[in-house]
């Protein structure tokens, strides 16, 4: 056989590999549903006007887990608003109350509940602010930019130095900027470990700058943007299974990729602590190392580092 058609077989062969593993990581990443950004990234942003004071907040927390996240530099716990949960922040930490809703659902409070509830704890020490929805979505109920306003008003009124806040996913953000709603801080949550409840290679970072440049482009400023980290993945969720936990160099991009987009912001976020049978299984309360990544160790440096 003459050596070149055995050169030239040898490397038809190689190609007809790479282009079927090629084929089958596109079939793959077809079938999760998710395609990586590939867009333009969001320019560098610029330290909030207060730098220094960023508050750190991880979700979903029960008063037993207030000790170990003490210990990890996180000063704010969601709660209800309910006279016995505020009682029992500790001190050194304050409360951001859930009084929201998710989507197009229903408040936690209706009005005269909610109204109730400000005119109790608009004053109280205990509090850092007001969860008033998550993740809501105008092109489906465009009439919960309104309720957002009336409330995010009735909280400037009557709750002096505390703030309102909501968090925003890749849905209509334009009628949710502060200037239309009034609320002073907004939570962006891209998810860049995406695609596969197990963990692959690469998560795509490209997300996070996806997501600030819609917040650009709908008047959202960047002084207004809190972060939303990802620490969780779907290994064991019982619903959605199209998160991996980030392993921690994963995580070193997406915290390096935030700090380049708002740095030193008035407000982090860590989702999810505690474990949500649907969304968030394993959290962060997993993950300390051994059969999870360890991010705990490094949220414990950076938020000692903030």
């Amino acid at each position: 056989m003459d050596i070149r058609d055995a050169r030239f077989k040898i490397m038809v062969v190689a190609v007809t590999v790479a282009l079927a593993a090629g084929f089958l990581f596109y079939l793959r990443h077809r079938a999760s549903g998710y395609e990586p950004y590939r867009g333009p990234l969001a320019t560098p942003g610029t330290p909030a006007a207060d730098p220094g004071k960023t508050r750190r907040i991880a979700l979903n927390t029960e008063p037993s887990d207030y000790p170990r996240l003490q210990a990890l530099g996180y000063d704010l716990v969601d709660v209800k608003a309910d006279p016995a949960l505020v009682a029992g922040v500790p001190a050194g930490m304050q409360a951001l109350l859930w009084v929201g809703n998710f989507t197009c659902g229903d408040f936690e409070l209706g009005w005269d509940a909610f109204q109730r509830a400000v005119q109790r704890f608009g004053r109280d020490p205990k509090v850092y602010g007001w969860y008033l929805s998550d993740e809501p979505n105008t092109g489906d109920c465009p009439k919960i930019a309104g309720e957002i306003r009336r409330r995010a008003g009735y909280i400037e009124r009557n709750a002096p130095g505390q703030v309102s806040f909501i968090s925003l996913t890749d849905w209509p953000m334009r009628p949710l900027a502060p200037k239309r709603v009034g609320v002073d801080l907004v939570g962006l949550d891209p998810y860049p470990c995406k695609g596969s409840d197990r963990t692959r290679e690469h998560c795509d970072i490209g997300a996070i700058d996806r997501m600030v440049r819609m917040a650009d482009d709908a008047g959202i400023p960047r002084a207004k943007v809190a972060p939303v980290l990802q620490t969780f993945g779907q290994s064991c969720s019982k619903g959605d299974r199209k998160y991996w936990m980030p392993t921690q160099s994963q995580f070193r991009r997406i915290l390096a990729r935030w700090d380049r987009l708002t740095p030193r912001p008035l407000l982090e976020i860590s989702y999810s602590w505690g474990r949500q049978d649907e969304w968030a299984c394993p959290s962060l309360a997993d993950a300390s190392g051994g059969a999870h990544p360890d991010l705990q160790s490094l949220m414990k440096a950076r938020n000692a580092a903030r």
